[in-house]
């Protein structure tokens, strides 16, 4: 069965956050704020509908404000998919790549939606598109996050997580206070002996704050697994520099987004482990593409998120579950907002510290439509 896309539509939404996490990027704004987030949706002649979701952040590389990914799904995306064969994805999100010119938060949702439609229409879930799951078992291992804290309240937290299975811990760090955040590594720690802690600066120190912070934040942990994105996203040299100046394996986010992007800090040494966000690599698709080059040059991987809502949570755990690049616990599954807009978000809340996708075709979410009139901003 075929089918050919008829429109690309976009809904921008701004859903309240049932809790802050504050990182080095927000830390002294207040915390995340409002997921003011677009859904796209994407209708076809066989009556399927896929839907699709960009997490716009103006704070990062390419991220965008959700007027930019609504004009540029618009005016550069929608005239190349209206009218295409569905299954043509490939395709599309090449010739979208070159109207873009650099921009993939607005082709992520696209991606996905047509992804999602396609799943529907074959009746596959999407973990199924991108070849199945490694075993054949679509579970994802999970970590549990914390933002910037007071270490007490990262101890309490920690110490809870534990009690639900969780081991594998991702700290916030990179804000103004080091001694603080030292202390809330080390309030882990003891918390829960055998916790496996990794830190994730958001670009907060530069190269030589990193070189002198990391070695006392893994001190603290008795032993980090990795430290994520320590420099600048511009600072290749300081990566690489925070790389071989400690024991500790080096991830690289924000200085990641497309296939060019990790042979070229392979090529310079500058990581261990790269870090796949759909947001940053345009989609699905390009998801792919960066997992098949870090994999040729002997990197593993991880998938972040953007804070996504529903639809996106549902993306990364599909793709999560289909790649065999992926080795470390990934924490997309958490949501800090007042509603997921989808109707399934018991069925995406995960018990411990594993999680089985969904087999239902596409995504396995349906839009709630109550939510989106709710907080639809147009």
């Amino acid at each position: 069965m075929s089918a050919r896309v008829t429109a690309v539509e976009t809904i921008p939404v701004s859903v309240p956050s049932e809790e802050s996490y504050e990182t080095s990027l927000s830390v002294d704004t207040g915390g995340q704020g409002a997921y003011n987030h677009v859904v796209v949706r994407v209708e076809t002649d066989a009556g399927v509908t896929g839907v699709g979701e960009v997490a716009p952040s103006s704070t990062w590389p390419h991220g965008l404000t959700q007027s930019a990914v609504l004009n540029l799904i618009a005016d550069r995306i929608a005239p190349i998919v209206e009218g295409e064969p569905l299954h043509h994805i490939r395709r599309l999100v090449a010739e979208a790549e070159q109207a873009l010119s650099g921009e993939p938060f607005p082709l992520c949702g696209v991606d996905v939606a047509l992804h999602d439609a396609l799943g529907k229409l074959r009746d596959q879930p999407v973990y199924d598109l991108l070849g199945g799951a490694p075993g054949g078992e679509p579970t994802v291992d999970l970590h549990y996050s914390i933002g910037i804290r007071p270490p007490e309240e990262v101890r309490e937290r920690a110490a809870q997580a534990a009690t639900e299975g969780f081991n594998a811990f991702k700290l916030k760090v990179g804000g103004p206070d080091f001694a603080a955040e030292r202390e809330a590594v080390a309030a882990i720690a003891e918390a829960v002996p055998d916790a496996r802690i990794r830190v994730d600066a958001n670009q907060g120190w530069t190269a030589a704050e990193a070189v002198t912070a990391v070695p006392k934040l893994d001190e603290a942990a008795g032993g980090l697994v990795l430290v994520e994105q320590p420099v600048p996203h511009d600072d290749t040299a300081g990566l690489r520099r925070v790389r071989e100046a400690t024991s500790v394996p080096v991830l690289a986010d924000e200085a990641c987004f497309s296939p060019r992007d990790v042979a070229s800090l392979a090529e310079q040494g500058a990581c261990d482990i790269v870090n796949i966000k759909l947001a940053k690599t345009g989609g699905l698709s390009r998801g792919q593409d960066v997992a098949t080059v870090a994999s040729a040059h002997g990197l593993p991987c991880f998938v972040g998120s953007m804070l996504e809502l529903g639809i996106g949570t549902a993306a990364n755990a599909h793709f999560a579950a289909a790649s065999p690049a992926i080795q470390y616990p990934t924490g997309v599954l958490n949501v800090h907002a007042a509603t997921t807009l989808v109707e399934e978000r018991e069925t995406w809340q995960p018990d411990g510290d594993s999680f089985t996708v969904p087999d239902s075709p596409g995504l396995g979410v349906t839009l709630d439509e109550d939510a989106i009139d709710r907080y639809r901003v147009d």
